[in-house]
């Protein structure tokens, strides 16, 4: 897998660090709201060993997804975007990053001006972003999101499987060469359903793509146990090493060390 300048082998997994540049995503220490706490979240991220920066600047948290509560303008993703890889490039940062974005004009200016190495678009995407990261050569995560895709069987695993696939294989014909998949835990999935996708994860591993989990404090880790976001961390881990096991190839996470212990322990 290609990420900007460096080739990347999928014999370990890759870290990749949430930074949200919001004030209202779900996980509330995850928020970095000016430049001060961006190069703080940064600096802390890179310290523990990340090996991707993962920027996100219009929160898609449950609320947002179903009712389109709160959803940050273009204009407004764009600046608290701009502002954090300004941020990234003053501290000559030396690991990629990825913009996580379903807008294709935001993900074009991150390009242009920044040369960001991967888009995250947790929406599944469609022509115009698909036409736009192969027109720039540079990754793209692919994501099964439920609450947006056409289902074919009403079984959570074979729809994504069928997804997935037919997606990437239509980027690829685009010439979007590094495609990485994400099976969506919890967008448009119910807690149940994505325990089930996580248990059976190994068979995304047949569509022959990197596979991404965002598995990271989410209702998953935490509603089986009666917790929350910022008390689920031994949960979030626990899953996380299950998805590892199945053929995850990268963890989108927002505790960076206590996840590269994990992988060092379990390797």
């Amino acid at each position: 897998m290609r990420l900007g300048t460096r080739i990347y082998t999928t014999c370990k997994p890759l870290v990749m660090a949430i930074i949200n540049v919001t004030s209202d995503s779900f996980y509330a220490d995850s928020r970095t709201c000016d430049e001060s706490a961006i190069r703080a979240a940064v600096a802390r991220a890179v310290s523990e060993g990340a090996d991707l920066l993962d920027i996100g600047a219009c929160s898609t948290r449950p609320a947002v997804q179903l009712h389109d509560d709160g959803m940050a303008s273009e204009q407004q993703e764009w600046q608290r975007l701009q502002q954090a890889l300004q941020v990234i490039r003053d501290m000559q940062v030396d690991i990629p990053v990825s913009v996580d974005t379903f807008r294709p004009e935001v993900a074009k200016r991150a390009l242009n001006d920044y040369g960001v190495a991967m888009i995250n678009d947790i929406s599944g995407g469609g022509i115009e972003m698909y036409e736009l990261v192969a027109s720039f050569n540079c990754a793209y995560v692919l994501t099964y999101n439920r609450s947006k895709a056409e289902h074919t069987t009403g079984d959570v695993l074979c729809d994504a499987i069928d997804y997935l696939s037919r997606k990437a294989d239509i980027l690829h014909r685009m010439g979007v060469s590094d495609v990485v998949i994400d099976p969506g835990f919890g967008f448009g999935q119910t807690v149940n359903e994505s325990l089930c996708l996580l248990r059976d994860l190994h068979a995304l591993q047949h569509i022959g793509i990197p596979i991404l989990v965002g598995i990271s404090r989410k209702r998953m880790a935490y509603e089986p146990y009666g917790l929350n976001p910022d008390n689920c961390l031994e949960q979030t881990l626990q899953l996380e090493l299950q998805a590892i096991r199945r053929g995850a190839t990268i963890l989108r996470v927002h505790d960076v060390a206590a996840t590269q212990q994990m992988i060092t322990d379990y390797t």
